[in-house]
């Protein structure tokens, strides 16, 4: 997954060109430039990425908590559940938005 990660037209993106990447990524519909398309493909990898290291972080402290009898735990658990649904929305975006670029390539005018 790292050798997709290229951020280079995410970064080159002015600061209200990274929320419209990130209204993007995180919501479908149709978008201003092709630029925003691109700069969200290239941000999809991040977000799963952290995504992953934050699910990894939270099941260690539900282990903890529940292990231990803690009424934390089902707070940790709770929260759990709301990071795996982010990131299983995050995957399917970032799915879409690679067939999506696919698509247009392959139907590009000029072939």
């Amino acid at each position: 997954m790292l050798d997709v990660m290229k951020l280079d037209i995410y970064r080159s993106c002015s600061w209200s060109e990274k929320r419209e990447v990130l209204d993007a990524f995180w919501r479908s519909g149709d978008h201003a430039s092709a630029k925003i398309d691109e700069a969200a493909l290239q941000y999809g990898p991040l977000a799963i990425l952290s995504l992953v290291i934050v699910v990894l972080e939270l099941a260690l402290i539900v282990a903890v908590t529940l292990g231990r009898g803690y009424a934390w735990g089902w707070l940790a658990v709770a929260s759990e559940a709301v990071v795996i649904a982010s990131l299983w929305r995050s995957v399917v975006r970032w799915r879409v938005l690679r067939s999506a670029s696919s698509a247009s390539l392959v139907h590009a005018p000029g072939d």
